[in-house]
């Protein structure tokens, strides 16, 4: 793993952090309680969504942008960009060539191989806004509790393989 000056207890946070704002995006989102007007028919079916989420956790705020591709396949490509805990964070799962990599405190880190892990925790993730999402009808998506809320829905987008790639 190419560490680069990133400890590796501050990755370990990070990735804790983000772990429980995805874990609170999916409950929210798979409780119900959100929608608007128009017809959400499209995402079960979609081969590539964009949204953006921003949930508080514990007085934490998160906001990030998740963008999928390969929807379904194991090729399911993610980015989730974003701040978490007040630190700005990009997060790449490539499927298609089972890396992940990590952008913190100005530097990548290549997490590949931990790819298992990152895999199942990110996919589920997905799948749960993916599953919460399948009865949006536009607009944006508020949970109950008001904790998390999901934007800019883009359903099926046109998004370039190289999003899924650090540079």
């Amino acid at each position: 793993m190419n560490q680069k000056g990133i400890a590796p207890l501050i990755i370990v946070a990070i990735v804790a952090v983000v772990a429980v704002a995805a874990g609170v995006g999916i409950y929210a989102a798979t409780r119900g309680g959100g929608g608007g007007g128009g017809g959400g028919e499209g995402i079960s079916g979609a081969q590539s969504l964009q949204f953006d989420v921003n949930a508080t956790v514990g007085g934490v705020s998160t906001t990030y942008t998740l963008m999928a591709k390969n929807i379904g396949t194991s090729n399911l490509m993610m980015k989730i960009d974003g701040t978490f805990a007040g630190q700005a964070i990009i997060y790449i799962v490539n499927g298609a060539q089972q890396k992940v990599w990590m952008y913190a405190a100005g530097q990548w880190t290549d997490l590949s191989e931990g790819f298992s892990t990152y895999w199942s925790q990110w996919s589920q993730t997905f799948q749960g806004y993916k599953t919460g999402l399948s009865g949006w009808t536009g607009g944006t998506w508020t949970s109950s509790d008001g904790t998390v809320t999901i934007s800019n829905i883009q359903v099926n987008p046109s998004l370039s393989d190289s999003l899924f790639e650090h540079s």
